[in-house]
Protein backbone atom coordinates (compact mmCIF):
# COMPACT_ATOMS: atom_id res chain seq x y z
CA UNK A 1 0.00 0.00 0.00
CA UNK A 2 2.95 2.41 0.89
CA UNK A 3 4.19 1.66 -2.86
CA UNK A 4 0.90 2.63 -3.92
CA UNK A 5 0.66 5.86 -2.47
CA UNK A 6 4.40 6.49 -3.23
CA UNK A 7 3.51 5.96 -6.94
CA UNK A 8 0.53 7.81 -7.24
CA UNK A 9 2.53 10.97 -5.66
CA UNK A 10 4.74 10.59 -8.47
CA UNK A 11 4.02 13.89 -9.58
CA UNK A 12 5.70 15.43 -7.16
CA UNK A 13 8.57 13.49 -7.43
CA UNK A 14 8.84 14.57 -11.11
CA UNK A 15 8.50 18.59 -9.83
CA UNK A 16 12.37 20.00 -9.96
CA UNK A 17 10.60 22.97 -7.93
CA UNK A 18 10.02 20.91 -5.39
CA UNK A 19 13.24 20.85 -3.06
CA UNK A 20 14.71 17.43 -1.67
CA UNK A 21 14.25 18.32 1.32
CA UNK A 22 10.67 19.14 1.38
CA UNK A 23 10.06 16.04 -1.04
CA UNK A 24 11.90 14.19 2.37
CA UNK A 25 9.45 15.10 4.73
CA UNK A 26 6.36 14.82 2.33
CA UNK A 27 7.44 10.85 2.36
CA UNK A 28 7.67 11.02 5.91
CA UNK A 29 4.48 12.27 5.87
CA UNK A 30 2.27 10.30 3.15
CA UNK A 31 3.92 7.45 2.60
CA UNK A 32 5.92 6.57 6.00
CA UNK A 33 2.39 6.79 7.84
CA UNK A 34 0.70 4.18 5.67
CA UNK A 35 3.73 1.72 6.05
CA UNK A 36 3.91 1.96 9.35
CA UNK A 37 0.29 1.74 10.17
CA UNK A 38 -0.42 -0.84 13.21
CA UNK A 39 3.57 -1.36 12.97
CA UNK A 40 3.19 -1.79 17.05
CA UNK A 41 1.52 -5.18 17.41
CA UNK A 42 3.86 -6.21 14.50
CA UNK A 43 6.52 -9.39 15.72
CA UNK A 44 9.66 -8.60 13.38
CA UNK A 45 11.93 -11.09 11.99
CA UNK A 46 15.17 -10.61 10.20
CA UNK A 47 13.52 -10.87 6.89
CA UNK A 48 10.65 -8.45 7.75
CA UNK A 49 13.86 -5.73 8.99
CA UNK A 50 15.40 -6.47 5.45
CA UNK A 51 12.05 -5.31 4.14
CA UNK A 52 11.60 -2.43 5.96
CA UNK A 53 14.70 -1.31 5.24
CA UNK A 54 14.52 -2.38 1.15
CA UNK A 55 11.35 -0.45 1.14
CA UNK A 56 12.63 2.78 2.56
CA UNK A 57 15.92 2.87 0.06
CA UNK A 58 13.24 2.16 -2.37
CA UNK A 59 11.38 5.32 -1.43
CA UNK A 60 14.03 7.44 -1.18
CA UNK A 61 15.72 6.25 -5.07
CA UNK A 62 11.88 6.57 -6.08
CA UNK A 63 11.98 10.24 -4.75
CA UNK A 64 15.66 10.51 -6.71
CA UNK A 65 13.81 8.85 -9.75
CA UNK A 66 17.09 6.46 -9.36
CA UNK A 67 16.99 3.53 -12.05
CA UNK A 68 18.08 0.44 -11.21
CA UNK A 69 20.45 0.43 -13.88
CA UNK A 70 22.12 2.94 -12.59
CA UNK A 71 24.14 0.49 -10.08
CA UNK A 72 24.25 3.21 -7.34
CA UNK A 73 24.92 2.13 -3.60
CA UNK A 74 22.43 3.08 -1.11
CA UNK A 75 25.15 5.17 1.18
CA UNK A 76 25.68 6.76 -2.08
CA UNK A 77 21.80 7.75 -2.18
CA UNK A 78 21.72 8.15 1.45
CA UNK A 79 24.52 10.58 1.33
CA UNK A 80 23.06 12.85 -1.75
CA UNK A 81 19.70 13.13 0.51
CA UNK A 82 21.47 13.98 3.64
CA UNK A 83 19.82 11.36 5.94
CA UNK A 84 20.24 8.25 7.47
CA UNK A 85 17.94 5.14 7.73
CA UNK A 86 15.21 6.17 10.15
CA UNK A 87 11.70 3.75 9.18
CA UNK A 88 13.12 0.32 11.29
CA UNK A 89 13.57 3.37 13.95
CA UNK A 90 10.51 4.47 14.16
CA UNK A 91 8.77 1.28 13.92
CA UNK A 92 10.81 0.35 16.92
CA UNK A 93 10.50 3.39 19.12
CA UNK A 94 6.56 2.94 18.44
CA UNK A 95 6.26 -0.60 19.46
CA UNK A 96 8.39 -0.21 22.67
CA UNK A 97 6.26 2.41 23.92
CA UNK A 98 3.29 1.08 23.21
CA UNK A 99 4.27 -2.42 24.67
CA UNK A 100 5.47 0.49 28.16
CA UNK A 101 1.84 1.28 27.68
CA UNK A 102 0.12 -1.68 27.54
CA UNK A 103 2.43 -3.20 30.55
CA UNK A 104 0.59 0.03 32.77
CA UNK A 105 -2.60 0.07 31.58
CA UNK A 106 -5.41 -2.07 33.58
CA UNK A 107 -6.41 -4.04 30.63
CA UNK A 108 -5.49 -8.04 31.55
CA UNK A 109 -6.49 -9.31 28.36
CA UNK A 110 -4.00 -7.23 26.72
CA UNK A 111 -1.04 -8.20 29.06
CA UNK A 112 -1.55 -11.71 28.66
CA UNK A 113 -1.78 -11.59 24.59
CA UNK A 114 1.47 -9.85 24.67
CA UNK A 115 3.16 -11.99 27.60
CA UNK A 116 2.04 -15.48 25.32
CA UNK A 117 0.11 -16.76 28.41
CA UNK A 118 -2.89 -18.27 26.05
CA UNK A 119 -4.40 -21.74 26.74
CA UNK A 120 -4.05 -24.75 24.16
CA UNK A 121 -0.74 -26.83 23.26
CA UNK A 122 2.16 -25.66 21.53
CA UNK A 123 2.65 -26.78 18.11
CA UNK A 124 5.46 -28.86 17.27
CA UNK A 125 8.56 -27.84 15.59
CA UNK A 126 10.62 -24.55 16.94
CA UNK A 127 8.81 -21.75 18.68
CA UNK A 128 7.73 -18.72 16.14
CA UNK A 129 9.22 -15.61 17.54
CA UNK A 130 6.94 -13.85 19.64
CA UNK A 131 6.29 -10.39 20.65
CA UNK A 132 8.02 -9.86 23.88
CA UNK A 133 11.03 -11.63 21.80
CA UNK A 134 11.69 -8.53 19.85
CA UNK A 135 11.29 -6.33 23.42
CA UNK A 136 13.67 -8.69 25.22
CA UNK A 137 16.10 -8.99 21.70
CA UNK A 138 15.56 -4.53 21.86
CA UNK A 139 16.61 -4.05 25.53
CA UNK A 140 18.57 -6.71 26.36
CA UNK A 141 17.45 -7.68 29.79
CA UNK A 142 14.95 -10.31 30.87
CA UNK A 143 11.26 -10.47 31.02
CA UNK A 144 10.85 -9.81 34.87
CA UNK A 145 13.70 -6.52 34.46
CA UNK A 146 11.26 -5.59 31.19
CA UNK A 147 8.17 -5.58 33.51
CA UNK A 148 9.38 -3.72 36.25
CA UNK A 149 10.83 -1.24 34.17
CA UNK A 150 7.80 -0.40 32.33
CA UNK A 151 6.03 0.50 35.59
CA UNK A 152 8.35 3.72 36.04
CA UNK A 153 7.36 5.37 33.24
CA UNK A 154 10.91 7.87 33.38
CA UNK A 155 13.15 4.92 33.50
CA UNK A 156 11.27 3.11 30.81
CA UNK A 157 11.56 5.81 28.00
CA UNK A 158 15.38 6.15 28.98
CA UNK A 159 15.70 2.46 27.69
CA UNK A 160 13.48 2.73 24.94
CA UNK A 161 15.87 6.22 24.10
CA UNK A 162 19.10 3.39 24.71
CA UNK A 163 17.42 0.55 22.93
CA UNK A 164 16.95 2.23 19.87
CA UNK A 165 20.13 4.10 19.44
CA UNK A 166 22.01 0.82 20.31
CA UNK A 167 20.12 -0.66 17.42
CA UNK A 168 21.65 2.02 15.65
CA UNK A 169 24.72 1.66 16.16
CA UNK A 170 25.07 -2.15 15.40
CA UNK A 171 23.26 -1.18 12.29
CA UNK A 172 25.86 1.25 10.83
CA UNK A 173 28.30 -0.90 12.13
CA UNK A 174 27.36 -3.90 10.56
CA UNK A 175 26.00 -2.02 7.06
Amino acid sequence: MAKKRMIALNNIWKDKHIGKQLKIKLVKCLVWTVMTYGAEGWTLRKRDEKKINSAEMWFYRRLLRVRWKEKRTDEAILAELQVKRHLLESIRKRKLSFFGHICRSKCTLMKDIIQGKLEGRRGRGRPRAAYLDNIKTWTRRNSAEIYTMTERREEWRKLVQKAVRAANASRSDAG
